[in-house]
């Protein structure tokens, strides 16, 4: 008997993601993961699995899937407004799908990144130590693509919790049109002088749209370095890298793994998960933390979850 999803539609983008593939930039592979792990760690915490267990990463809406068999489920991040066989359910909580049932999702609202756990996670193949899909590499998930109409999604078919979670109001995260990231200046800090540095931290940038997994362009007062390039290097993720044009890019989960254009400094990452949610036409500013203070925000994030190695 097949367990898991048939997809009918799906969408303007979704895929199979987990934490992302580390350790591997050396050979050209990027990291990939889900944009915003935070939802992703909700949505795996409230069916009971692990942090790092595949899911589904839906960007924008559009998706269509039927149940194969019965699974326990939990959606959680972007609101794209799901319905269970036409009746709209909850984000944020667990739900008890059965053979036959159909989930559907609208188009994001707020945010712009869903995650679809499955209780057991999904049986896709791992790959350079990792489930996700990279689309730009042709890796991971479901044939190194997007998933389409008639694709199969297996899962183990493991049961929800008994606590049937739901997530407290209070603690839902929401995604506001005005974000300030927290950012750690970098080594080639000294190729942006004081007035470049100013303007860099006193500007309101504006998210256009202009972006992917790649990396989000941000429009605003421009920043000129001391050069225009560099040999390229290793970029790490949240790096803000300067190009000619002098507005920053703020580079996410599927950034190319070297460069050649000067850094101001790192986003954290958890600040890169709002990042990721932030829709068109919304606004951003820079504020400068210590390196020991991104330390200790990104322990907390992952220690939350459950991750002790980090």
């Amino acid at each position: 008997m097949s367990r898991g999803f048939f997809v009918e539609n799906g969408g303007v983008q979704s895929c199979i993601q987990d934490a992302g593939r580390r350790g591997f930039s050396d050979i050209g592979l990027t990291q990939s993961g889900a944009m915003d792990e935070m939802a992703f760690g909700y949505a795996n915490f409230l069916v009971g699995n692990d942090f790092n267990t595949p899911a589904i990463e839906i960007a924008l809406g559009g998706t269509v899937l039927k149940a194969q068999s019965d699974m326990c489920i939990a959606i959680c991040g972007a609101t794209m407004h799901p319905k269970l066989n036409g009746h709209t359910i909850s984000l944020w909580q667990i739900h008890q799908l059965q053979k036959g049932d159909t989930l559907s999702f609208g188009y994001a609202s707020e945010g712009q990144f869903a995650y679809l756990s499955v209780a057991g996670g999904f049986q896709t193949p791992h790959l350079y130590g990792s489930f996700s899909t990279s689309v730009k590499e042709g890796l991971g998930g479901i044939e190194g693509r997007k998933l389409k109409a008639g694709d199969q999604l297996p899962t183990s078919g493991a049961r929800c919790p008994r606590d049937r979670r739901k997530l407290e109001k209070q603690h839902i995260p929401h995604y506001p049109d005005e974000i300030t990231l927290r950012l750690v200046k970098g080594y080639q800090e000294a190729m942006f002088d004081s007035k470049a540095q100013e303007t860099f931290f006193n500007s309101v940038y504006t998210f256009k749209g202009e972006g992917d997994r790649m990396g989000y362009r941000l429009s605003g007062g421009k920043v000129a370095p001391s050069a225009s390039g560099i040999l390229s290097e290793p970029i790490c993720y949240g790096a803000v890298q300067i190009p000619s044009h002098g507005e920053p890019i703020v580079l996410l989960k599927e950034r190319q793994t070297i460069g050649g254009y000067p850094k101001i400094g790192s986003v954290i990452g958890v600040d890169c998960f709002k990042l990721a949610q932030l829709r068109a036409g919304g606004r951003v500013r820079f504020k400068e933390i210590s390196l020991e203070e991104a330390r200790a925000i990104t322990l907390a994030f992952y220690r939350f979850f459950g991750q002790k190695g980090v």
